[in-house]
């Protein structure tokens, strides 16, 4: 994880469709966003096996983003229905 003012930045890629994936993203984060590099909507969840039912979603084309995010778990979870996409994570530590 890097230092200061700069964000670590992650590029997961969801290689089939309707499929779990995480990203584990430390503590200490103070500000973290997502979005679908393509023009697809993703669910997001904070605990792992509900990406599929109680995730927020990411809308085609839309970001996610929070500040103040020190109480989110240290690992994220996401799916696309969609094969192929890259879901791209900027974390800020504090």
């Amino acid at each position: 994880m890097r230092t200061g003012k700069e964000p670590a930045i992650y590029n997961k890629t969801m290689t089939l469709a309707t499929t779990e994936y995480s990203q584990a993203i430390g503590s200490g984060i103070v500000k973290l966003s997502a979005k679908c590099r393509g023009f697809y909507p993703v669910q997001l969840a904070f605990k792992t096996g509900t990406s599929g039912t109680a995730y927020i979603t990411i809308p085609a084309g839309g970001m996610w983003g929070e500040d103040n995010v020190d109480k989110i778990p240290s690992t994220i979870y996401f799916q696309c229905p969609t094969a192929a996409q890259v879901l791209e994570i900027l974390a800020w530590e504090a």
